[in-house]
């Protein structure tokens, strides 16, 4: 008892706020800076470090100092706020994202609580066939004016062919298939040829274009159609092939003095995107589609189920359990882009993600893993979270 009174008293006496003066300017009736008195108090501590040697010949001084540090550590600790939960959520996907050598641009936003995560989401990126999700929304619209009917068959000519991903490239000559057949496989196999076929039907890339500006959504531009972009890319292998028509480029094939030099050399140039906007734009549309507002609300629907039905699943939807439907449309240049926008939809509610890159160096697959790893944590995040959580 008598030591603690003589502690007290000693504060008291010692470390009295001079006048006007806060809680950082107690004075000790020294100019010594505290970093001192704790320098020579940290030669009075024992060396197992459980108990403070305060030998009776000590300045009462340096106990203030103590004193003060303690008090002032336990204020601190107080009053520092600790982060959001949704900002350690947009930390966590920055450290995804800078795991890979790669630009991005990502947009999250949970439709029920409106909360937003956006990581450079106003920078206008290569949306590559990510584009054709604009382009189903201008061709719906247009069905729903009465301009355009999914059921109208399509004889396909060869002419009608393009390179890259889809299946309609390989079957024959002749095949006969619906408008909707050939947006459907535009949109689960991300078909070029099924794309050339709806940009012809939806009044070109131009249409498409001034529908988003309508729309408010000024940043997506549908730069061209599929064959505008793999005639630029052959071209820059061989300027012969400038001169093809859409039959002659197919029939041709690609060039074989087309190198990976020549192809990075296309994607860092930046010359010809296969299509542009914000991830905040296509966040937007996204949104617009699941509130029914992007088209009337029977053509939403359709839209969203076959998104639903996509069948790249290396992305959004690779970490996520089964409790989720993920309604997303891809876009890829390897290794340099891997794309993926789309909705995650849970009991728990509804959140759109979109996961925008370019200029990537490294394996493809460690890109296609950074959108997968961030997708997991937003589904995470967001489905077992109580929903009465603020924002």
């Amino acid at each position: 008892m008598r030591r603690r009174s003589r502690m007290i008293y000693v504060f008291d006496r010692c470390c009295r706020p001079a006048p006007g003066c806060n809680l950082w300017q107690y004075s000790c009736g020294t100019a010594a800076p505290l970093c001192e008195l704790v320098s020579q108090a940290s030669m009075f501590v024992s060396k197992d470090r459980t108990t403070t040697m305060l030998p009776s010949t000590m300045k009462p001084k340096l106990l203030c100092a103590l004193l003060i540090l303690i008090f002032v550590s336990r204020v601190h600790a107080q009053t520092t706020p600790a982060p959001k939960p949704l900002d350690l959520l947009k930390h966590r996907l920055e450290t995804i994202s800078q795991g890979v050598s790669a630009d991005w641009g990502v947009y999250i936003k949970a439709l029920d609580t409106g909360e937003e995560i956006a990581i450079n989401a106003d920078a206008v990126m290569d949306t590559m066939s990510a584009i054709k999700i604009p382009l189903l929304v201008d061709v719906y619209r247009q069905v729903d004016a009465g301009k355009i009917n999914p059921a109208d068959r399509i004889v396909m000519k060869t002419a009608d062919k393009r390179f890259g991903t889809g299946v309609l490239r390989t079957l024959d000559e002749g095949v006969n298939l619906s408008f909707h057949d050939a947006l459907m496989m535009m949109i689960i196999q991300s078909d070029n040829t099924g794309t050339d076929m709806a940009f012809a039907r939806a009044g070109g890339p131009a249409h498409v274009t001034q529908t988003m500006h309508t729309m408010g959504l000024n940043s997506m531009v549908a730069t061209g159609t599929t064959f505008d972009w793999f005639h630029a890319l052959t071209a820059a292998g061989d300027p012969a092939y400038a001169k093809y028509t859409p039959e002659e480029l197919f029939t041709k094939g690609f060039p074989e003095k087309l190198t990976d030099a020549e192809v990075e050399k296309f994607h860092f140039d930046g010359k010809h995107p296969f299509g542009l906007s914000s991830a905040r734009d296509m966040g937007r549309l996204l949104e617009m589609m699941a509130a029914n507002k992007a088209a009337s609300e029977k053509s939403c629907k359709e839209m969203l189920h076959m998104m639903g039905l996509q069948q790249m699943r290396t992305r959004i939807p690779k970490f996520i359990e089964d409790d989720a439907n993920t309604p997303h449309k891809t876009g890829d240049f390897p290794p340099y882009i891997a794309n993926d926008v789309g909705l995650i939809e849970t009991p728990a509610g509804r959140v759109v993600v979109v996961f925008f890159n370019a200029h990537h160096r490294g394996f493809y697959s460690e890109l296609e893993d950074a959108d997968a790893r961030m997708s997991e944590q937003v589904w995470a995040y967001f489905n077992y979270r109580g929903k009465t959580e603020g924002k």
